[in-house]
């Protein structure tokens, strides 16, 4: 179950332009940046390249979205929270099999249209075609919800980011949700014992709560 919580705090992971020329005039470029906090929050993970109209943020380099940290201050008594990511339908795949390889078994995913910095432009990839028209704005995106106990939202956050990365505008975005409970329908056990999965992160490193 959700909270009811509301969300609105956003933070941009900027950095160096992938383009020859630029990377050492922007390698001091912060990583994170933030608005005050109010009474209501959400952390946003932005990730784009710089258009020829410098409109958009520069490209995070691959080495800061490894370490990427989620600033959950805000709520300091949610001990479950929901990531979702909307990303590049043509990622997902991998996005999926690095989350099952670290040992997250549980998600959903559902295919989404919606507008951004990439606007209506198309993409191809693998013989597919990607995006909207001139008379269409929304793009195609694959939205991915992950529920996680604290300790795992930012080695999922990283995860996501790192294989949902290429670079260029479009790449997405990662929201940070507080999440009051879990409720498993089965069994109606609540709390860690809902989240839990057999053979997940805990059963792989064998270090409790993660």
């Amino acid at each position: 179950m959700e909270s009811a919580v509301g969300c609105s705090f956003s933070a941009v992971v900027p950095g160096a332009r992938q383009q020859r020329g630029v990377r050492q005039a922007l390698a001091a470029a912060p990583r994170h940046c933030g608005a005050p906090r109010g009474s209501s929050r959400r952390l946003a993970l932005h990730v784009c390249n710089s258009g020829s109209n410098g409109s958009a943020s520069p490209a995070a380099p691959y080495k800061a979205l490894e370490a990427v940290t989620v600033d959950l201050s805000a709520f300091p008594a949610c001990n479950f929270f929901r990531v979702e990511a909307l990303i590049r339908p043509w990622r997902l795949s991998t996005v999926v099999a690095k989350l099952n390889a670290s040992g997250i078994r549980g998600m959903t995913v559902s295919d989404v249209k919606g507008a951004g910095v990439q606007g209506g432009r198309k993409e191809r990839y693998a013989g597919t075609e990607f995006g909207g028209s001139s008379d269409q704005f929304l793009v195609e995106k694959a939205r991915m919800d992950v529920v996680v106990t604290r300790g795992q939202v930012d080695t999922v956050v990283r995860i996501v980011a790192t294989a949902a990365h290429t670079g260029q505008i479009g790449d997405g975005k990662i929201f940070v949700h507080p999440v009051a409970d879990i409720i498993r329908i089965r069994t109606g056990e609540t709390g860690p014992l809902a989240e839990r999965m057999e053979g997940g992160m805990e059963d792989m490193t064998g270090i409790k709560g993660v």
